[in-house]
């Protein structure tokens, strides 16, 4: 009959493993990142090169058996563009966070946007000065600027961010598929981060 003592010995060992796995993918991760020669990176370059070539914005069924590429899993395929895209951006911060190191490249690209995307302070004060400028300037009829009272913020509804959402999309020339990607991977990162963003929320 195994005993607790012997159970204590397994757990440790495989607690040892574990440790020894994570600061391998953990070194893994950031070579693959910084060697332009990794395979992620090669094969970002390759689907970059495709979509310029064939005027695409993703890579289609077609385009993946075209090119020999749809034996490769599509999210790998994602997380290579992504790389490749933004390798630059991704070297300087992990530079200059040496460190942050991450066990999987879809966990630091997650880490990176969470890190780099604009607060939603900075975006309201946006939409607020655009709101103003559109404005013009009220002045009485003795040639006097009036008074206004401080208003108070206007929230935007889940509407007024849709309608926006499809205007950028339409402005950048942005596919509707490649923008729900972007969202599914997002919307994950603030799941994972929903604690990060509660204490946040209590500090504002």
């Amino acid at each position: 009959m195994t005993n607790i003592k012997s159970l204590k010995s397994i757990g440790s060992e495989l607690t040892s493993a574990y440790k020894k796995e994570q600061t391998s993918l953990r070194e893994k991760t950031s070579k693959i990142v910084f060697d332009v020669e990794s395979f992620e990176y090669k094969l970002g370059k390759l689907i970059s090169e495709i979509l310029s070539l064939e005027k695409a914005k993703l890579i289609s069924k077609e385009l993946a058996l075209k090119y020999s590429i749809n034996a490769i899993d599509k999210r790998r395929r994602s997380e290579a563009l992504n790389l490749f895209s933004n390798h630059s951006n991704y070297v300087t911060w992990l530079k200059n966070n040496p460190k942050k190191r991450f066990t999987s490249l879809s966990a630091m690209t997650k880490a990176y946007a969470f890190e780099n995307k604009p607060k939603l302070e900075e975006t309201v004060k946006q939409a607020e000065i655009l709101q103003i400028e559109d404005k013009s300037s009220e002045q009485s009829d003795v040639g006097q600027s009036t008074k206004e009272e401080p208003k108070a913020t206007k929230k935007l509804t889940a509407s007024d961010i849709a309608f926006e959402t499809v205007l950028q999309l339409s402005r950048n020339s942005i596919s509707k598929e490649e923008f729900l990607v972007a969202l599914r991977d997002h919307l994950t990162l603030i799941e994972d981060n929903q604690d990060e963003i509660h204490q946040f929320d209590e500090v504002a």
